[in-house]
Formats: structure tokens, C-alpha cells, sequence
């Protein structure tokens, strides 16, 4: 029997340090040896707040 677990990203683009959600997500997926086989689905959301532009992604997969 598999687990389901979520790996929740986020990017603001405000600091010289943030990731891509994309990159992110790569990377974790890579580190994590996640194949298709594994992963369930991926949503993404976006907001703006006071001209500050937030970008999250939750990422469901199977361990």
C-alpha cells in the first residue's frame, strides 16, 4: 500500500534567492526520484497582494 504525500512551492520573486516554481519543482522531483508512475497530479495558484505577485504550487504524489 502507497502513501499519498503533498510537497507544497511557492515564489514571490521578491528575493534574489527564490526559485521558479518550475525549478523548484524539478528539483524535488529529481531528489525524490519521483517517476510518472508516482506522481498524481499538480495545482497551481496565483494571487497579488499590494503589487506583490505570490505563485504556489501543491504537488500530490505517491510514495
Amino acid at each position: 500500500m502507497s502513501n499519498i504525500l503533498t510537497k507544497h512551492f511557492q515564489y514571490t520573486g521578491t528575493d534574489d534567492f527564490d526559485q521558479s516554481l518550475d525549478a523548484q519543482i524539478n528539483e524535488f522531483i529529481e531528489k525524490e526520484g519521483i517517476t510518472t508512475e508516482n506522481l498524481i497530479d499538480v495545482k497551481f495558484s496565483g494571487h497579488s497582494d499590494q503589487g506583490v505577485a505570490t505563485y504556489s504550487a501543491l504537488l500530490l504524489f505517491k510514495k
